[in-house]
Formats: structure tokens, sequence, C-alpha cells
């Protein structure tokens, strides 16, 4: 009888042991579960080596787009839903050259201010970085979401051709399939560098 009580009591031990451990997380001082947190994703870059771009005639791929600029080589193309053509930079930058039908282009220039910069409905800590007659360089911050999500700031530009009545802007854009990069990835550096470089390449054919 006294193995029996003896063997029943190691068992116990052995049980209260196992049932100690947490399969997913550990426990602090107090009893509480304490999971591990994931580590941020690294924020993308990208180098931009200007010396290998090359003037790019966009009419082949929308005849409505008779703009040439400089672009890398061998860049992915492809013409879009509204005429346009968006040029793949990389997996998570576009840059997006369409025609505008505003009247003029202080008037373009406006309306795409109140889509960005202007749109305090949306977005905060807005400002110029570059403010041109033919173009503009922004920076600009969503509005945290209620349930505490949070976004960074992120810079953009738009500039425009104009001849004969005809206005086309060229404007930097995320693509859809990566909408969710983190603000950080569009930095000023690399709106004002591809800014200058439309500035002095961008022609109407």
């Amino acid at each position: 009888m006294k193995q029996i009580i003896n063997a029943l009591t190691i068992v116990s031990i052995f049980l209260l042991a196992s049932c100690g451990g947490s399969e997913n997380g550990s426990k602090t001082d107090s009893g509480e579960s304490k999971s591990s947190t994931p580590a941020a994703a690294a924020v993308p870059t990208m180098k931009i080596d200007e010396s290998t771009w090359v003037m790019t005639d966009l009419s082949p791929v929308s005849s409505m787009i008779p703009v040439s600029l400089k672009l890398p080589k061998d860049v992915k193309k492809e013409k879009n839903g509204n005429g346009g053509v968006d040029v793949h930079i990389s997996d998570w930058y576009d840059i997006t050259i369409s025609s505008n039908a505003s009247s003029s282009v202080k008037e373009a220039m406006t309306g795409d201010k109140s889509l960005s910069i202007n749109k305090t409905e949306s977005y905060i800590n807005g400002k110029l970085l570059i403010d041109e007659p033919n173009g503009f360089v922004c920076s600009y911050q969503m509005k945290d979401e209620a349930n505490g999500n949070k976004y960074q700031p992120e810079s953009h530009f738009v500039f425009y051709l104009e001849k004969d009545g005809a206005i086309y802007s060229i404007q930097d854009a995320r693509p859809l399939s990566n909408f969710s990069i983190a603000g950080s990835a569009y930095s000023e550096a690399i709106a004002k560098q591809i800014f200058g470089s439309v500035k002095g390449s961008a022609k109407i054919n």
C-alpha cells in the first residue's frame, strides 16, 4: 500500500511539472503569458544610378503618351487602363505618365495637390519640398487609424509637360500589388533625385 502511494506521488509531481510550461510562449514572474513579438519588416530602398538610364520613347507603349524621358535601360513598361504608361522601377516603386485633361499646368497642379499634400481629411504633416511652375515634390503622412495603426511620412513628386494645349503628368506611385510598403521607403532623397532626372530629360516628342 505504501509503495502504491509513493508511486502516485511521483506521477503527480511529473504531471504538475509538465503543466507548468507554455508551448507558444513563456510566463512572466506574475504568471502572465508573454509571447514573442516578430521583428519589424525591413524597409526597402533602392540605389539610383542615373548613368545607366537612357532616353526612352513611350509612344510605342501607348500612342496616347508621345513622351520621352530617361529611364533605366530595359525597365518594364506597360499601358495602363487609363491609356497612360506605368514604368516599374522596382516591385514597390512605379512612375506613371498620363495625359491630363486640365486646361493648364497650374490647374493640373492644383488638382494633384488637392489629392495629396492638401487632402487634410486623410493626411497630416504636409509640406512642399520643391514647388516650381512645372512640378513639385511634397511630403505627407496618412492619419493614424482608430485601431491604433500608425503610418510613416512619405515623399512623392509630380512633373508636367505642356505643348499645344496638351498636358502630360509624370509622377511616382505605389504599385497596387505592394500598397503596404512602409512610407519611409518613399524617401525625400529618392523623390528629389527622380524628380530632377525627369525635369532634366522629359519632353513631348
